[in-house]
């Protein structure tokens, strides 16, 4: 009786392990939808365009080919495209953004390196790195392959 309960208990475990593998703990609909990247001439980009689940570095590059100097901090959100609308991905564990206020003057582009290690693995699909940048949410869109 023991081992048919030990043997039980692996199953169920190994179910849970599976199941969690790769999978996006997916929040609300985006708030964002499709209003981003209004923000005439300020744009964002990835240094890829497709990342493995996890162990990527995420370098974000903000550029100003606007005719005056933005500004906008470290915080971004994370989001998946799935049955035709985005939905945010939340975080394993609770994030914390140092609050810096970041300035760009015209013409110039700024890259900082976004750790998703919390998210992580990241199951294959369409995403978006969402930032606020004066009052206006820019967004750059990556692939997750399968690997």
């Amino acid at each position: 009786m023991r081992k048919i309960i030990n043997l039980l208990y692996i199953v169920f475990l190994s179910l849970f392990i599976v199941t969690s593998c790769g999978r996006n703990n997916l929040g609300e609909k985006s708030k964002y939808a499709d209003n981003v990247n209004n923000l005439e001439g300020v744009s964002l980009e990835l240094n890829q365009k497709q990342y493995k689940s996890e162990g990527d570095t995420f370098e974000l590059t903000t550029l100003n080919d606007s005719e005056k100097e933005i500004s906008y901090g470290v915080p971004f959100i994370l989001e998946y495209f799935e049955e035709g609308a985005w939905y945010e991905v939340k975080p394993d564990q609770e994030m914390a953004f140092v609050l810096i206020l970041y300035t760009l003057p015209p013409g110039d582009q700024a890259s900082d390196k976004l750790n998703l290690e919390y998210y992580e693995p990241l199951k294959p699909g369409h995403y978006r790195i969402v930032r606020e940048i004066e009052d206006q949410a820019l967004t750059a869109e990556f692939e997750v392959i399968k690997e």
